[in-house]
């Protein structure tokens, strides 16, 4: 996964999936987004190699997110 893919959110659909942005006053603000959202990946942060663990930064529905990783499919991936 890398700056430029189509992605999609991806999770529980009976539970919300949230993102964080921080805002121009240096507040974290949470955003739901909605299963199955397209998005479009803008940068990926590797938090731990070893056990695969990153957050994505996304752009979706007009805000740039960062989204743990595990609920960001590329639009290629199964499941």
């Amino acid at each position: 996964m890398q700056s430029g893919d189509l992605v999609f959110i991806m999770g529980d659909p009976g539970r919300p999936i949230f993102g964080t942005r921080t805002l121009d006053t240096g507040l974290i603000c949470t955003e739901t987004i909605t299963h199955g959202t397209p998005a479009l990946v803008v940068d990926v942060d590797i938090l731990d190699p070893a056990a695969k663990r990153v957050h994505v930064k996304v752009l979706v529905q007009g805000m740039t997110l960062w989204v743990p990783g595990g609920f960001v499919k590329a639009s290629n991936e199964e499941g």
